[in-house]
């Protein structure tokens, strides 16, 4: 049976809701894919969606983990099926129709089918410089999603713990967006993709681990943590302690030692951001920006005694405004790139060791 193709009506209409539902689910992530050319600005937009679906799948503690733990592995051999996609959208669009489900992520996923019908709109080639990537997020999520099912949770131990974690969650987003660079772009020869391969999974750790800094009370609420407990116990301290006391000090220490960590991450992100040519202006853009606000994030992390309050940290809009002029001002220009992220992380790195002291 040959499969339906979809009018070009539904099409032009799923990659308009796709548009619309980027910023409403990352504000600066958005910002980066809405500065590329096209085709890179729709495909890498619908990427990110597709990995937001998969995330909220893993992370929407309050539906059976059995069912979430099935439904990530559905993934696989169905997403790219022009058969088999319309089932799979249609199971997680009823997995998320519950009214309780509120919130931005969950109304993403109850437009799954649109997710993927902008998805297979796309050329068959950007198509297949995602799935890699797509099929071991998936699979590295339901092997989260499993721990809840042995009745262990997410508690990470090590800070080996997390990058393990992290590398399913954003590493694998790293070696995706080299993959579809490299389709896109004459400039991104092989040497220069090999280059840009050897730090593309750092630069999606060090973005994902800023994010569980930003985020880290509201992870707590939904039953995981991502902090390893080895950074509570050097501090001093347990997690609980810094829930029920948030002005502790010893949460600065803890803060202080997934920070160092990061910023080593960071420094390749920058790298991964360097060795794009910079003829591509729009693509070094994309990367210096998420780059430039993470580092300004982590000393916002640091200069704050609320870390694990119930605040999520953000830095202002009018912050994100000018970062955002000084870097598109400088991004073909490696020197000048560099002399913006050093600034930014001599600060980082006197608020850790002030912390650590």
């Amino acid at each position: 049976m040959t499969p339906k193709v979809a009018s070009p009506s539904s099409v032009s209409e799923a990659i308009a809701y796709c548009r619309k539902a980027l910023p409403l689910t990352s504000r600066t992530f958005a910002l980066g894919i809405e500065l590329l050319q096209d085709p890179l600005r729709d495909e890498i937009g619908v990427a990110y969606l597709i990995c937001r679906v998969l995330d909220t799948i893993e992370d929407t503690t309050s539906l059976p983990a059995n069912s979430r733990s099935d439904l990530l592995r559905a993934w696989p051999e169905n997403f790219m099926d022009s058969h088999n996609w319309p089932l799979l959208a249609a199971d997680v669009e009823r997995m998320f129709a519950h009214e309780n489900l509120t919130g931005q992520d969950h109304e993403l996923c109850r437009h799954c089918t649109k997710v993927l019908r902008a998805f297979h709109s796309f050329r068959p080639a950007a198509r297949s410089a995602m799935h890699d990537s797509i099929v071991e997020m998936a699979l590295g999520m339901a092997e989260t999603v499993d721990r809840e099912l042995r009745g262990e949770g997410l508690k990470l131990e090590t800070m080996e713990d997390l990058q393990r974690y992290c590398y399913y969650v954003a590493g694998t987003v790293g070696k995706l967006l080299t993959n579809e660079f490299a389709l896109d772009r004459k400039s991104v020869t092989p040497a220069v993709r090999e280059k840009m391969s050897q730090h593309a999974v750092s630069f999606g750790l060090g973005l994902q681990v800023t994010n569980v800094i930003k985020g880290v009370t509201d992870d707590i609420e939904r039953g995981v943590a991502y902090v390893p407990r080895s950074l509570f116990k050097r501090a001093g301290i347990d997690l609980q302690g810094l829930i029920d006391n948030p002005d502790d000090p010893r949460g600065r220490a803890v803060v202080a030692g997934l920070v160092e960590t990061t910023l080593l991450w960071l420094d390749e992100a920058l790298e991964y951001t360097l060795s794009i040519p910079k003829s591509e202006r729009d693509i070094r853009l994309f990367c210096a920006l998420p780059l430039t606000f993470a580092v300004r994030t982590l000393a916002l992390a640091l200069k704050t005694t609320h870390v694990f309050s119930e605040e999520i940290l953000k830095i202002t809009r009018e912050e994100v405004k000018q970062i955002h002029a000084e870097v598109d001002g400088a991004v073909s220009d490696d020197k000048a790139l560099r002399a913006i992220y050093a600034r930014e992380r001599k600060v980082v790195a006197a608020l850790v060791e002030s912390a650590k002291g």
